[in-house]
């Protein structure tokens, strides 16, 4: 009966703590943007159910960061829908070659070596095809100190993922190279409710910050990582609320 009545208070603590966290934005200190805004980014290689969504994307006035992996496996027909991707105005950023968690791999024998091939194999191929490659994402979020000062030699940011322990991370307060910024999920599998993705988005309006989210597929109910059209109209709805933009990674630094 005790360790029943403990583990029955515990999840109470836990729910006060959960919900009540985003809404508490005087803990959130100011930041020195001109405005507020949404920096939207999607992760891995879905290329063609990206390409396919820019009517969606195109409507709700909405500029996207999109972090690429697997850029070898491309074929001609997916080399040509990241290019049109690119024309319509979002940041083609970087997410390895092969989706490997670099902090398991930095503690294998010649971590840092097996790193560099990860990140450079395909950063290679998608420069040598034109694109000027800026900002990173981790795959999983998972990265380290040491990785960040690594990286950061060779990108402007990294990326990694705010959680239930600090949402408030997604908010990045000012501008400037070099920066380690996280991104908060917003696909359907994330355990954020919807009223409290539009408190930090309010958030975001009152602090003068930029709010990172992070989604993967659209709209594709065969897999977890996706969001759907209804939740990115709901995103959309509550930026045009509080009169925030759409900026790319690129335009936070």
């Amino acid at each position: 009966m005790e360790n029943f009545l403990k583990r029955k208070f515990g999840l109470l603590l836990f729910v006060v703590y959960f919900f009540c966290l985003p809404s508490c934005s005087k803990k959130m200190p100011e930041g020195n943007l001109p405005d507020g805004y949404i920096a939207m980014t999607f992760d891995d290689s879905s290329i063609s159910n990206w390409y396919t969504c820019m009517p969606l994307l195109d409507s709700l006035d909405i500029k996207a960061t999109f972090y690429i992996s697997h850029y070898h496996t491309y074929n001609a027909s997916q080399k040509k829908q990241l290019l049109a991707i690119k024309k319509h105005g979002h940041e083609i950023a970087y997410h390895t070659s092969n989706h490997l968690n670099l902090a398991k791999l930095v503690k294998e024998s010649d971590g840092w070596a097996k790193v560099m091939k990860e990140v450079n194999t395909d950063l290679k191929l998608m420069q040598n095809d034109g694109y000027n490659i800026l900002n990173f994402a981790y795959p999983y979020g998972q990265h380290t100190a040491s990785l960040d000062s690594g990286l950061l030699k060779i990108f402007s940011s990294v990326r990694g993922v705010s959680n239930r322990s600090n949402y408030y991370s997604c908010l990045t307060s000012e501008r400037g190279y070099k920066k380690v910024l996280f991104g908060c999920n917003i696909d359907m599998n994330t355990p954020l409710p919807e009223s409290n993705q539009k408190q930090l988005i309010a958030i975001a309006k009152e602090k003068k910050t930029s709010l990172v989210l992070l989604a993967h597929q659209i709209n594709n109910p065969a897999v977890k990582n996706q969001i759907t059209t209804d939740r990115l109209r709901m995103i959309a709805a509550s930026a045009q609320k509080n009169n925030l933009k759409f900026i790319t990674v690129a335009d936070i630094l």
